[in-house]
């Protein structure tokens, strides 16, 4: 998956600004219900900021019932918002 989240015009913490994005995608249709997302070190990598940051944003995200994790396969955009 090559999710990249835009987080330029995005004010306060980096990992709040990721996972506001990642809902904002979700709402607009660009990221679908049950599609598997970057890898934290992926996305990390790819937005060229820290592994815990990332790891920090995803967390937030499943608190707000964004995402779900399965062991051994990914983080994944929730089948239905909780």
């Amino acid at each position: 998956m090559d999710w990249t989240p835009t987080l330029k015009d995005r004010a306060g913490p980096v990992y709040l600004a990721i996972a506001d994005a990642l809902d904002a995608d979700i709402a607009s249709g660009r990221l679908r219900r049950g599609q598997q997302l970057p890898t934290h070190r992926a996305l990390a990598k790819a937005l060229g900021i820290d592994l815990t940051t990332v790891t920090r944003a995803y967390t937030e995200a499943r608190e707000r019932g964004l995402t779900d994790a399965r062991v051994g396969q990914g983080t994944f955009v929730a089948e239905s918002r909780a």
